[in-house]
């Protein structure tokens, strides 16, 4: 064999190895980089209620630690003990950036009977700082009633759910004390106007703002009936007509017992001496 020909089996040997070797320099360097990359920026999107400072330290993360030692599963795990939140995602790139994308519940109203604010997923959370501005439920509700008030709250436009400034678990009954409808409330309005409702035409509250408009309610507040089942009757009565009607029966019930007292009365019999 010539020298030329050993020389090109010998060259032919030394480029694979070289390659392997450059191969594996640069998964070395690329493990070790990654291995070290710092996170730089945190991106967090979905929370409304939530602040960015809780998800940051109950993930673990304010001291922005190695990236790739994170542990995805224990930070989701931790995230999702927030009271607010459903779900969370987690994404990060060799860049050092992580996004976490939250999703939260929305909170309906505080129940004032068990200090509590209850959320459209029903759960109930302990008051915080940053929840203010919700509506009260303020008496003791029926756990079916309730139960049925969560899910036709979750029904409606939360900007109308915002609207309503406290309400309170009204059932209607008769003047012998039948129960004619056990799942009506009396919402009171931001606007201080009231809604009687109950919990089967909830939905119609959606309306709202339409009804409103055409009524008048911005000029001439009173009370908005929707608790009926059908949907021609649109009945709202205004606070002075209410006042007018409240004074004539406080008159009739006065007369009522004058009468009552004056036939009661004992005769007086004079007797000529």
């Amino acid at each position: 064999m010539t020298k030329k020909g050993h020389k090109k089996k010998l060259k032919l040997k030394i480029k694979p190895l070289i390659t392997i070797l450059v191969i594996i320099l640069v998964a070395f360097l690329s493990y070790t980089y990654i291995n070290n990359i710092t996170i730089k920026n945190i991106y967090i999107t979905g929370n409304e209620i939530t602040t960015d400072k809780e998800i940051i330290e109950i993930a673990g993360i304010k001291d922005y630690p190695k990236l790739y030692k994170l542990n995805k599963k224990q930070m989701k795990k931790n995230i999702n003990e927030l009271p607010l939140i459903d779900e969370v995602k987690i994404n990060r790139n060799i860049f050092g950036k992580i996004t976490i994308k939250v999703k939260e519940s929305k909170i309906l109203f505080y129940y004032s009977y068990n200090n509590k604010y209850i959320t459209s997923t029903g759960e109930s959370i302990d008051d915080r700082e940053n929840y203010y501005g919700y509506a009260t439920l303020i008496n003791f509700t029926p756990d079916t009633i309730f139960d049925e008030l969560i899910v036709g709250l979750n029904k409606l436009d939360y900007n109308i759910v915002r609207m309503i400034d406290r309400f309170e678990y009204t059932p209607y009954k008769a003047q012998d004390g039948t129960l004619i409808d056990e799942s009506r409330f009396t919402l009171y309005m931001n606007d201080t106007n009231q809604v009687v409702i109950d919990t089967v035409n909830i939905r119609k509250l959606n309306d709202y703002m339409q009804i409103y408009a055409s009524l008048g309610m911005d000029n001439v507040k009173g009370t908005l009936y929707l608790d009926t089942i059908t949907e021609e009757n649109i009945y709202f009565k205004s606070y002075d007509t209410q006042a007018a009607e409240q004074a004539a029966r406080e008159e009739k019930e006065k007369e009522a017992a004058e009468a009552a007292a004056a036939a009661n009365e004992p005769t007086t019999e004079v007797i000529a001496r």
